[in-house]
């Protein structure tokens, strides 16, 4: 008798759980850019600063508070978003998929299942955010 444990993970789950991980920022920030405009309705976001500085301005507790908790979720982020440069995921190999990134010391490997905890983690700083009282 074998163990049958499904099929191993390809390069489509690979880039799916990078897909997930970048989406579920997005989301993070949309429910940030809601909060902000639900405090300060006048607020004029578009002068170039960042969401987060314009966050920290209006609700300096809250952001340090989420944004304390997500800061190696950052991170990985921006690693996605401004350093992926390649990928591995060959079903035939035991080694877990990965995803490869540049920065400024090197290359990063991040691998799948990191991918998932982040963007399950960014799912929860949502909820945070949004579940927070003004």
């Amino acid at each position: 008798m074998t163990d049958n444990l499904g099929p191993k993970s390809n390069m489509r789950d690979l880039m799916a759980a990078a897909a997930y991980v970048l989406l579920h920022w997005g989301w993070l920030e949309e429910e940030v850019r809601a909060r902000i405009q639900a405090v300060e309705p006048d607020r004029d976001m578009s002068d170039g600063s960042s969401l987060w500085v314009h966050w920290r301005e209006v609700e300096p507790k809250v952001c340090l508070r989420v944004r304390s908790g997500i800061q190696a979720l950052v991170d990985i982020r921006n690693c996605l978003a401004h350093g992926l440069c390649g990928a591995k995921a060959d079903p035939r190999s035991d080694d877990e998929p990965h995803v490869i990134c540049r920065t400024a010391s090197g290359e990063r490997a991040i691998k799948m299942s990191e991918l998932e905890s982040v963007a399950d983690a960014l799912h929860l700083a949502r909820n945070d955010v949004r579940d927070t009282p003004y």
